[in-house]
């Protein structure tokens, strides 16, 4: 077994071999020397220093930062375009046109986060708004025949003579001092007579035919 020089370091010389059975290797009464911890503490700069020696690299280039580095990225980026387009306005090999723009991508992945474009096509497209539903117009309403004036005319004059009657019955019970229900009741009666007739014969409340502006 490989044992630490630090550990064994404390042991007498005679007692820096290990067997396979158990023996005792400090005699009575030794005294252990001074303590020291057997792993020495890594500080963060130290562990900063290590990441960056060895934790490799997936394989992607860098990000271009400089200004020269972005204008000449670009530069490559537009040549890199052009191929593309000549290849597919020459309906060139399906698979060369693939590898370029993969090569294409990988160019353009290379430029600061704000000088990348989204993929062709990740735009959101405007909606066009629905086509507006054409409304069917409504079929006319079909008017009633008109009465012939002569009928209208007619049901009118028989309707006043029966309000002018039923009018002078409420005036002659009022002059009677006949009792409030029967009066109220008789006036309900004319009232609603009134009611039937056309607008325009109708008296306003109180009695006053409406004036003429």
């Amino acid at each position: 077994a490989v044992v630490s020089t630090q550990s064994t370091g404390a042991l007498p010389e005679d007692r820096k071999q290990f067997t396979d059975t158990f023996v005792p290797l400090l005699k009575t009464g030794h005294k252990i020397g001074t303590p020291f911890p057997l792993f020495s503490k890594i500080e963060d700069a130290r562990v900063a220093e290590l990441r960056s020696k060895f934790c490799g690299s997936d394989g992607s280039p860098a990000p271009a930062t400089t200004p020269g580095d972005i204008a000449a990225l670009q530069a490559e980026i537009e040549k890199q375009g052009g191929k593309v387009r000549e290849l597919k306005a020459a309906k060139g090999d399906p698979a060369a046109i693939k590898a370029e723009v993969t090569k294409l991508l990988e160019l353009k992945k290379q430029l600061p986060a704000e000088l990348q474009q989204p993929p062709p096509g990740s735009k959101n497209k405007k909606k066009s708004p629905p086509a507006a539903q054409k409304k069917e117009p409504s079929p006319p309403a079909k008017k009633n025949p008109a009465a012939t004036p002569n009928t209208v005319s007619a049901d009118v004059a028989a309707l006043q003579k029966e309000i002018e009657a039923q009018g002078l019955k409420v005036r002659g019970l009022k002059a009677a001092k006949a009792e409030k229900a029967t009066i109220d009741a008789e006036v309900k009666v004319l009232l609603a007579l009134k009611g039937k007739l056309p607008p325009e014969l109708q008296q306003q409340p109180g009695g006053k035919k409406g004036k003429k502006k």
